[in-house]
């Protein structure tokens, strides 16, 4: 073999390997997306849009005050996937509690949750201002399972939240 054509294999078997990731990479390694819930004022309602959103395990939920009334995202302990908690203290900034975020009090302000490292399962939460007012929702990451699953009482049931994109 001829020196040139020494240096051309490493190169040849670097862009073989590049490809082996490509098309057919598993869904679970994909760039995390950032998924946006709203808070919302609708009359004398206060709501999550969505009530219920799929994500995958690594995506980013970016919860947007669009009404400027105070809202905040509590998850409930007992209706997370065990070993979730943890996990969510630590991807959630400025937490004002166990679980809860700090105060949105403007307009367009936003909090968010990185859920990298969390617990596949059903996530139910709720802003803390306004949880007897109804405001809940529910979120499966990756596929439904824990407690959030089968304790409801007014989000979104698991079977009810919309597949994600």
């Amino acid at each position: 073999m001829t020196r040139r054509s020494l240096l051309m294999v490493p190169v040849i078997a670097l862009g073989a390997g590049a490809s082996v990731g490509g098309a057919g990479a598993d869904p679970q390694q994909q760039a995390p997306r950032r998924v946006v819930v709203e808070m919302r004022q609708q009359g004398s309602r206060f709501v999550f849009r969505p009530a219920g959103i799929r994500i995958r395990p690594g995506d980013v939920v970016e919860f947007r005050n669009l009404s400027g009334v105070p809202h905040n995202v509590q998850f409930y302990p007992g209706r997370i996937p065990a070993g979730a908690r943890e996990v969510l203290n630590r991807a959630m900034a400025q937490r004002i509690g166990d679980l809860a975020s700090s105060m949105l009090t403007r307009a367009d302000q936003t909090y968010s949750v990185s859920f990298a490292g969390a617990p596949e399962g059903t996530y139910d939460f709720f802003c803390g201002q306004h949880e007897a007012l109804g405001m809940k929702g529910t979120m499966i990451v990756g596929r439904p399972g824990g407690p959030g699953s089968t304790l409801n009482d007014g989000e979104p049931a698991p079977a009810r939240v919309p597949p994600s994109n």
